[in-house]
């Protein structure tokens, strides 16, 4: 179990710089950091029940979605920022588009930095 663990946690992240990196787990944690107030602020994402799926204009019944599209809005604890974010995925669920605004979407070493900094604020 913890070498799946491991392995999910390894192949968590993929992209380009431009992109929200995001895993190929069913479910996956990114993080925005609001435009504001810098506030880092944690996404659960789940692929299996937040996806909207989107179809072509003339399909039928029992074709299978095109695209699926995420949009989500969040509003952090330290402002109230409104942080607007949609994601695109291709038929296979990989990403093909992001889009964001009110704040950016932090890279996973950034992310580890910000915790390594806030544990050592809270150790001293």
């Amino acid at each position: 179990m913890l070498t799946k663990l491991a392995e999910a946690l390894e192949r968590l992240f993929d992209g380009g710089d431009d992109e929200p990196l995001v895993c190929s787990a069913r479910s996956f944690t990114l993080t925005v950091r609001c435009g504001r107030c810098g506030e880092m602020i944690p996404v659960r994402i789940d692929r299996d029940h937040e996806l909207q799926s989107v179809y072509a204009e003339n399909a039928e019944e029992g074709d299978q979605p095109t695209e699926y599209i995420l949009r989500k809005e969040l509003v952090g604890e330290d402002c109230q920022n409104l942080v607007r974010f949609t994601l695109r995925f291709d038929c296979d669920q990989g990403l093909v588009e992001s889009k964001i605004e009110g704040g950016t979407f932090v890279k996973r070493r950034a992310r580890e930095r910000a915790a390594l900094e806030e544990s050592a604020e809270l150790s001293t």
